[in-house]
């Protein structure tokens, strides 16, 4: 039976992956490369994405903070900041997207819903067409998980795009 369940998981994350568009992975990856210092956020499953992917890019040397931690500087002109929420209308999400704009700080959304409140906001959207916690539809797993383990598999891919970027 497990195994059924890992090839369900595994094909809807196959599908998933499937409809990311090589132009915004690309104009992510240069935004990544040319940003001064890399603020992430995400709230609850998407802030452990967010957290993995910071020390993911630190590793690399690349300067990134996890918006919250008690460290974090502050946000400037020639920064990112990425956000990552399914639903893309995360009130205090938005909230930080709206003050990095502030800032002349580019924003970066990977969600579900490219045309939310972030969605609009955002210099670039990473559609990741998973469904959230509140509409999974196409997917057998419950409460979102598919967003979050397409966000963290996708964020992994960019770290190895990354990794010969950078050497």
């Amino acid at each position: 039976m497990t195994e059924l369940r890992y090839q369900l998981i595994l094909d809807e994350l196959k599908n998933t992956l499937g409809h990311v568009k090589n132009e915004e992975v690309e104009q992510f990856e240069n935004e990544v490369r040319d940003a001064k210092n890399i603020f992430i956020a995400g709230k609850g499953r998407s802030g452990y994405v967010a957290n993995s992917f910071a020390m993911r890019l630190n590793q690399l040397g690349k300067a990134s903070h996890v918006i919250g931690g008690a460290t974090t500087p502050s946000i400037h002109k020639g920064d990112l900041f990425i956000v990552i929420s399914g639903s893309g209308s995360t009130e205090h999400l938005r909230l930080l997207a709206d003050k990095a704009k502030g800032e002349d700080a580019k924003v970066v959304l990977i969600t579900t819903k490219p045309d939310s409140k972030i969605g609009e906001i955002a210099d670039t959207v990473i559609e990741l067409p998973a469904g959230t916690k509140y509409d999974a539809e196409g997917s057998e797993q419950p409460l979102g998980s598919l967003f979050e383990q397409s966000a963290q598999i996708f964020l992994d891919a960019v770290v190895l795009d990354l990794m010969e970027i950078f050497n």
